[in-house]
């Protein structure tokens, strides 16, 4: 069968299974021709699946709550990394490495990460307004010069290209303050589950091999990665230090006893319930999380 992934970014390591998966025919033993789609800051990746323009993508936890809200018909069925990436980078001398330290602060975060601090904030008993959140985009130059004091972004990335120029971070992740969450869920329209089931559970398959590759051989998948796929310009030891990083992410968790990529619906149930705290998700809205994430693919890998 052939298909588009529609991936969330330029192609680079933070992709790397997928694209060893490709590159190394484990897609092809499985009877499959996937078409990797670079995306960009412009990328609706949940749109372009649920309209049927992609077979799959990726998401978050946040988004897919926010694409059941919407009424997306998206359903989440692995998950990549089983630690959510996502941390407050700030300057190593004087580092963010609590609740309480953000305050006085000024904060470079998306507002959906501004929705999941609120009720921590207001939790640790501080003033919501003693701490400045401002939105910002993908530039983590802006911790760097000194224009926030705090800056949201995946460490995976963001460490590595922080590094690069002179800056040493350090970095406090979102999971750890109690908000649950992963990086790089798997999402595909609840239609295609219901009629290319099989084809999900090949393609998992098929990526659980590539990103164990990854993990195993991060030097050569950075290098993979740089040669064939990579835009141009693309820094190979960057690359090399992010998969070198997404290794603690990727084999932990539930991934030591279920395996690479598993997904639970509790790390979703968690978010619905402080998304509700914090009004992000109304109180009135009926929300049912086994409606938008399945293990019966991860589950049928055994």
């Amino acid at each position: 069968m052939k298909f588009d992934h529609q991936l969330g970014w330029v192609k680079g390591i933070q992709f790397g299974g997928y694209l060893a998966a490709l590159e190394r025919g484990y897609l092809a033993q499985e009877g499959l021709d996937v078409n990797m789609v670079a995306g960009g800051p412009g990328t609706d990746y949940r749109t372009l699946v649920s309209s049927g323009r992609a077979f799959v993508s990726e998401s978050n936890v946040a988004g897919m709550i926010d694409g059941a809200l919407r009424g997306q018909p998206l359903v989440a069925f692995a998950a990549v990394m089983q630690r959510d990436p996502g941390a407050i980078m700030s300057p190593a001398d004087k580092p963010i490495r609590s609740v309480h330290d953000m305050v006085g602060k000024t904060l470079g975060v998306p507002n959906s990460v501004r929705a999941q601090l609120q009720p921590l904030i207001r939790r640790a008993g501080i003033d919501p307004e003693s701490i400045r959140l401002v939105p910002v985009g993908s530039d983590p130059s802006l911790l760097a010069s000194g224009q926030v004091d705090g800056y949201y972004s995946w460490s995976t990335t963001a460490v590595p290209a922080l590094r690069k120029i002179g800056f040493e971070p350090h970095w406090l992740h979102v999971s750890d303050l109690g908000v649950p969450g992963y990086g790089q869920v798997l999402i595909a329209r609840r239609d295609t589950l219901a009629q290319h089931r099989d084809v999900l559970v090949r393609y998992t398959r098929a990526l659980v091999k590539g990103w164990a590759w990854v993990v195993q051989n991060p030097a050569e998948a950075a290098e993979m990665v740089v040669r064939k796929y990579a835009p141009p310009g693309t820094d190979l030891s960057e690359q090399l230090a992010q998969a070198e990083m997404m290794r603690d992410y990727i084999v932990t968790g539930d991934a030591r006893t279920h395996g690479l990529l598993w997904i639970d619906p509790q790390v979703f149930e968690k978010a619905v319930a402080m998304g509700r705290e914090a009004g992000s998700v109304p109180a009135d809205a009926h929300i049912d999380v086994a409606s938008f994430v399945t293990q019966d693919i991860v589950k049928a890998l055994a």
